[in-house]
């Protein structure tokens, strides 16, 4: 390491503590230290800002510089030029060429855009990977980038983000949206041709994705032949290895897929991942008012928008579908500002569907299942939720958060408040006793089997 990425370094890691690391990742994510000439530290940026870093962080940076020991350099920023397509001419033609005969493609949609894409505390992270990916395909720091979350959270709205992003700041760049049915489809058509063909159609389909810059792969976890996986274990080693970029989304981590390969599993690890969740009241409560933009004809009071931010919380997909129910209500029964549609209307008629299927989902409380824990484990439920970190007191605690992340559609951020522990803790809880109880560790298997017994939930339920 030189002493500018040294020093650039250190930097970012003190700047982590004066704004925090979701900002450094936005405003730096991928920059780094080119030349260090005298008292200037020359840094190559690799994200776009309306305005320059030193505008908006000028003091910061200074703090940072000072608490690094270098109070007399002076940091100046620049950025790359836009990289030239690796592809060659007759490598365009090939790929043109291979997408002859087969699926067509998937396109981007042109309305899921960054812009369009409410942030929270549930997906700020990985709305901010994804924005430093789309404005720096293929930066080795940040490739591959994998994205996962429970359905109808906004994962394949993100990866349309990206791509949509990626075209319109570089044209050159081929970016290729896929889902993973439709990839594995395309495999099995080429792969089934005739036998003087098959070489033939091999190359063509491999040609078409080793020289994709861009490959977004919606829905990796139905990824489960082992040729298919194999094949696309090669594309994506080709893909890293000349700088193209890969993003991919999942309902779980690569780790909680079994069917997955070892090896793919330790690719997919390999660079960023983020957690996109459940959104909170709030978030939710934003969504609604942003998509009712696109509707100035349509007036819904506030109550009715909160009313619908609270009622609806399984996922942003039920949440914009009881939306496009109430709009469509409002104009079949058109009277003015929309004050024909009340709480009473909503709750016993528009989302009446809405609602039930909403307390199906959400059968317990986290409150229902501390209640089970601590009688299974015969612990009183201020010792849960105290400082202690025994280990007759963090095991049932462990548990109590895995059993509320899987049986509860509570967020991240959401079981950090009820827990008052910070989100990393929850994660780090929820992760352990899921792969120990994946790996059939015998305690811990048992623990968890009572306490769904106790709640009268199937074992199924936390598949």
């Amino acid at each position: 390491m030189t002493d500018a990425e040294a020093l650039w370094e250190n930097l970012c890691k003190a700047l982590s503590d004066i704004l925090s690391e979701v900002t450094v990742l936005k405003y730096f994510g991928g920059s780094r230290g080119v030349s260090l000439d005298g008292n200037v530290l020359h840094v190559e940026l690799m994200q776009q800002t309306e305005n320059s870093p030193e505008k908006l962080f000028g003091s910061c940076i200074q703090e940072a510089l000072d608490q690094v020991g270098a109070r007399e350099v002076k940091v100046v920023f620049s950025r790359p030029a836009p990289k030239p397509s690796l592809v060659s001419a007759a490598a365009l033609q090939r790929r043109e060429e291979a997408g002859k005969g087969s699926q067509k493609e998937e396109t981007l949609l042109s309305n899921l855009t960054f812009d369009q894409f409410v942030t929270g505390p549930s997906n700020n992270l990985a709305v901010n990977m994804a924005q430093a990916v789309a404005i720096n395909p293929g930066n080795p720091g940040n490739n591959p980038l994998f994205l996962y979350g429970p359905p109808g959270v906004g994962k394949t709205h993100l990866l349309h983000a990206i791509g949509n992003l990626v075209r319109r700041q570089n044209e050159h760049l081929r970016v290729l949206y896929t889902t993973t049915a439709n990839l594995k489809n395309e495999y099995i058509r080429q792969w089934q041709a005739k036998n003087e063909e098959l070489e033939r159609a091999k190359e063509m389909f491999r040609e078409k994705y080793w020289t994709t810059d861009v490959l977004l792969v919606d829905d990796i976890q139905y990824m489960d032949t082992p040729g298919f996986q194999t094949e696309f274990f090669n594309i994506f080693n080709e893909m890293l290895q000349h700088g193209r970029q890969i993003v991919m989304t999942s309902d779980k981590m690569p780790r909680e897929m079994p069917q997955l390969m070892e090896r793919l599993v330790d690719r997919f690890q390999s660079g960023l991942s983020a957690s996109v969740d459940i959104p909170d009241y709030v978030t939710r409560y934003n969504i609604l008012k942003m998509k009712l933009n696109a509707y100035p004809a349509i007036q819904l009071s506030n109550e009715v928008i909160d009313f619908i931010a609270k009622n609806v919380t399984s996922s942003v997909r039920a949440l914009e579908g009881a939306l496009s129910t109430t709009i469509n209500y409002a104009k079949i029964f058109p009277t003015p500002s929309g004050q024909n549609i009340t709480v009473d209307v909503l709750r016993n008629s528009i989302l009446r569907q809405y609602i039930q299927n909403e307390q199906s989902i959400v059968q317990l409380t986290c409150e229902d299942i501390c209640k089970a824990v601590c009688k299974h484990f015969e612990v009183v439920r201020e010792r849960l939720f105290g400082e202690s970190r025994e280990r007759e007191i963090a095991i049932p605690r462990q548990i109590a958060m895995f059993l509320c992340r899987k049986l509860t559609t509570n967020s991240m951020q959401e079981l950090g408040r009820f827990f008052n522990r910070k989100h990393p803790t929850i994660s780090h809880a929820c992760k352990l006793v899921q792969e120990q109880y994946k790996d059939g560790e015998a305690s811990t298997v048992a623990h968890v089997r009572a306490v769904m017994n106790d709640l009268g939930q199937p074992i199924a339920a936390l598949d």
